[in-house]
């Protein structure tokens, strides 16, 4: 409310005080009365300005949550909520821009890294056949080329949300599952002397993507046989649990402090059990983004043996519908 009508007011009781006073004179009425009617006229102008205002904050917060308003009045709020609707839009314009960016850095960084393991592992097969310094020396940087290139293909599916446009999860084995994501980890367990076990049930199923649920559980059978002991054994179990299945990477390596067991799932945080392992703190995020744009859960606990156990939820078939309710949200 613009100040011009209330003081317009004021000005006409201040007349009618006068005139009053006039035909009153010495009679303190009028001034009570006047004093108690320009109060009451003040609060009320700030009230009703209060009132405004906090509804024109909360049209505007409704048009910046993609609400709708009366864009063709020609008045001030109308010209502020045009120009507030032409900067969503704008905005929206630019977020999209730097998501398809995003997008496609992730595919050409894939493309690079997929691209670049043929000629690498050439280079690795042809040092190994030189029995010389030289040749120890091509064979190790050619590793740690190969090492970048897997931790730069993680990192860009953390960034540019790949994950939740390419999931597609449905009706799976587990016993699949597990033995696609041991398989993978396999030359790293040998070259150490680490064995796998297994106890997975009988003709377990659950709800998930099976390719990237595969990458979800390599991550945490790579990060047992990293941490385990020369010559020791890594065990993976899968139990059903009514609503979910629940599947174990146990390993007899140090374990995880318990104040620790909420950050290392955060992107680019090393343990402080890490030591010298490779790795960049990426594995552990990625899963945990797998896993949960899924519907599904981790979760790090102990090894009663010693060591740590690393878990995951996935739902069962019984939540199908729910769950693509759930990643179709996401996608959206």
């Amino acid at each position: 409310m613009k100040p011009i009508p209330t003081i317009l007011a004021l000005i006409f009781l201040s007349v009618l005080l006068v005139l009053a006073n006039q035909y009153r004179l010495g009679s303190v009425v009028p001034t009570v009365v006047y004093t108690v009617l320009a109060v009451g006229l003040i609060l009320w102008s700030a009230l009703r300005e209060k009132k405004k205002r906090a509804d024109l904050v909360a049209r505007l917060n409704a048009l910046f949550d993609g609400g709708e308003a009366d864009l063709t009045a020609e008045n001030e709020e109308s010209a502020l909520a045009r120009r507030v609707v032409l900067t969503r839009k704008a905005q929206t314009v630019r977020e999209e821009k730097l998501r398809q960016g995003y997008e496609h850095l992730s595919s050409l960084v894939s493309d690079i890294a997929h691209q670049s393991k043929t000629p690498l592992a050439s280079i690795r097969m042809t040092a190994e056949t030189l029995d010389s310094r030289e040749g120890e020396v091509i064979r190790a940087q050619s590793e740690r080329l190969t090492f970048l290139f897997d931790a730069l293909v993680k990192l860009s599916r953390c960034e540019c949300g790949l994950i939740d446009g390419n999931l597609n999860p449905r009706e799976n084995s587990v016993e699949e599952l597990v033995c696609r994501a041991v398989s993978d980890a396999l030359p790293a367990a040998e070259k150490r002397g680490i064995d796998f076990t297994a106890d997975l049930g009988g003709g377990l199923t659950a709800v998930f993507d099976p390719r990237w649920t595969a990458e979800a559980l390599f991550n945490l059978c790579d990060n047992a046989v990293k941490y385990a002991p020369e010559n020791s054994v890594v065990t993976v179990t899968a139990n059903d649990l009514g609503t979910s299945v629940r599947i174990d990477v146990s390993d007899r390596g140090p374990g995880v402090p318990e104040s620790e067991r909420t950050e290392i799932w955060k992107r680019f945080h090393r343990g402080a059990n890490a030591g010298t392992q490779p790795g960049v703190g990426i594995g552990l995020t990625l899963t945990r983004a797998i896993v949960t744009a899924q519907g599904g859960r981790t979760l790090c606990g102990d090894n009663p043996g010693g060591g740590a156990v690393f878990s995951i939820f996935l739902p069962k078939s019984a939540n199908v519908s729910k769950l693509k309710e759930f990643v179709t949200a996401r996608k959206d």
